[in-house]
């Protein structure tokens, strides 16, 4: 958190190795659900149950990765948190490896340094000695393309690589352009908007407490507890959810267009009070 609000930058360097930790951790707790592409069609999901968020959203390439930090803290709908299985470092690890592999299944050729060339995925595939077709189950979208090494690696893919911001993988950067180190960066203030608490609990009830329940402990992991969600994921956050909904959320969380600002402003001292 910055000012508040969930912040998009890391407490530390980006190097490939943080990455490869990120990737070895996402593999094992986060592909069951989201799948190794992160397109929401894991495992389970396949026997089943709920399909996951897709991370390759326009809201989830938009968000913060303090967003997915705070999700693996905290949880966040259906999703249970991941706390006591990754440690913080751990977690920071993964969010770095989900906002690459954002890119990885958006990425154009103007992403791709020189000394690289784009081949067909197909094509990678014969190589590999698969049939043609054998990545199709993993595409999201049109993508037919693959970035691989013009020159082969004399560095094995299970060595441990320099920690250097060479190392970082094409247009991983920070907020600032500079390849392999992501901070946090200022954001604007976030002060605590005055409301009317009274009000708010009025609000909450005819709006919110359905789901969320009149205690706000909500129903997890179906629907989160808003006990202490302004302290969580900051104002705006919470601002944006309650006009908007998240629509993709399983179970969707629905818009509510009928809310004023004054009528948001309310709800939000009310979710402050204890």
């Amino acid at each position: 958190m910055v000012n508040g609000a969930e912040a998009d930058g890391l407490p530390f360097k980006v190097t490939q190795t943080v990455l490869r930790r990120g990737q070895e951790r996402y593999n094992i707790y986060c592909t069951p659900c989201h799948s190794r592409v992160g397109n929401g069609k894991g495992m389970i999901v396949q026997r089943g149950y709920y399909q996951a968020t897709s991370f390759h959203s326009d809201r989830l390439r938009r968000a913060p990765l303090g967003h997915f930090f705070s999700v693996m803290t905290n949880g966040y709908g259906a999703m249970p948190d991941y706390a006591a299985q990754l440690s913080p470092q751990d977690r920071w690890a993964v969010a770095a490896y989900i906002r690459a592999l954002q890119l990885s299944q958006s990425a154009t050729k103007e992403d791709v340094p020189g000394r690289e060339a784009v081949l067909p995925l197909d094509t990678l595939a014969e190589q590999s000695g698969l049939s043609k077709t054998f990545l199709d189950q993993w595409l999201n979208s049109s993508q037919s393309q693959a970035v691989v090494p013009a020159v082969p690696s004399s560095q094995p893919i299970s060595g441990a690589p320099k920690d250097s911001a060479a190392d970082m993988p094409a247009g991983v950067t920070s907020s600032h352009g500079a390849p392999g180190d992501l901070k946090p960066h200022p954001t604007a203030a976030a002060t605590a908007t005055k409301g009317d608490a009274g009000k708010g609990k009025k609000i909450y009830a005819e709006n919110c407490s359905v789901c969320h329940q009149p205690t706000r402990t909500g129903m997890p992991p179906v629907f989160p507890s808003l006990l202490g969600v302004v302290d969580r994921v900051g104002e705006a956050r919470v601002r944006t959810v309650a006009r908007t909904g998240i629509p993709d959320a399983k179970p969707p969380m629905p818009p509510h267009p009928n809310l004023s600002d004054k009528d948001i402003n309310d709800l939000l001292a009310f979710l402050r009070t204890k």
